[in-house]
């Protein structure tokens, strides 16, 4: 554990610390109180050298500060939000497998919008290079459609559109397809709903998306409870995978799933880093 000093734009600067899970292959992850964050993955391509496959976040005064410790093996971070309507407890734990299980857990005690960290970034070539040549395969047969504004527009089938990553595709060329939802836009940005819970709801742990990076042969296999994964990706930099909970689309409340008073939300997602033969 290491203490960060942090200025930003705000007027006074703070300190937040930085907590390291290490497993027996030697892989090495950071995360910190600053947004309760993934800031660094350190792992061996498949001849045996290192890089960090994560791209640090943005080191904003905005973020918010958590409170960390290390717990049962693993790290835990604790903050109290939107007025202590919310409590919220993240978990990270790294296991010798390569799994990185990252465990939310929310009690609200009034009407709040649910907001869940870590947000990770990868580049699973160790910023060597973009990602374009990165093998995306998402377990989904719908996503959601988004107007010229970002707001969702409708639900629509991946079927022929750059959005069918149900077999392994690179990132890249789907990049440059003529579809309307990216031509003029910076990239996907767009929610999926993975297989066996598109009528929404939680469920059992299963793996819902696989990347590949065929230069260094890391391998990235996302599992979550969750019913909808967002994919982030542009021409440059990294991409994500975040598990996100499904509203109704109508909902006023979308993108923010609302945490009812008294109820406790639980969320369980898994990165797990491999390397291909």
């Amino acid at each position: 554990m290491m203490t960060k000093h942090f200025s930003g734009a705000a007027s006074e600067a703070d300190e937040y610390r930085l907590f390291t899970l290490r497993n027996a292959n030697d892989m090495v992850v950071t995360v910190s109180e600053r947004g309760a964050a993934l800031w660094a993955w350190r792992a061996p391509d498949r001849y045996g050298r290192m890089a960090d496959v994560l791209q640090a976040p943005g080191r904003s005064a905005g973020m918010a500060l958590w409170q960390g410790r290390h717990a049962d093996g693993g790290v835990q971070l604790l903050r109290m939000g939107d007025g202590d309507a919310l409590a919220q407890m993240t978990r990270f734990r790294l296991d010798d497998d390569g799994s990185l299980t990252v465990e939310h857990e929310v009690v609200a005690m009034a009407l709040a919008p649910l907001e869940t960290a870590s947000n990770p970034c990868f580049n699973l070539n160790g910023g060597m290079a973009d990602v374009g040549d990165h093998m995306l395969q998402i377990d989904a047969d719908y996503y959601v459609e988004a107007d010229a504004n970002g707001a969702p527009a409708g639900v629509a089938a991946v079927a022929g559109t750059a959005f069918d990553f149900r077999q392994p595709a690179p990132i890249g060329a789907r990049l440059r397809w003529p579809d309307s939802q990216l031509v003029g836009r910076a990239g996907f940005d767009h929610c999926f709903f993975v297989r066996d819970h598109f009528a929404g709801g939680q469920g059992p742990l299963r793996k819902v998306a696989r990347v590949v990076d065929p230069g260094s042969g890391r391998c990235l296999q996302v599992y979550t409870t969750e019913a909808a994964m967002q994919f982030c990706a542009g021409p440059l930099g990294g991409f994500t995978l975040e598990a996100r909970s499904r509203p109704e689309l109508a909902s006023a409340a979308w993108p923010n799933m609302m945490v009812l008073p008294g109820q406790v939300y639980r969320q369980t997602s898994v990165y797990r880093l491999s390397l291909e033969a």
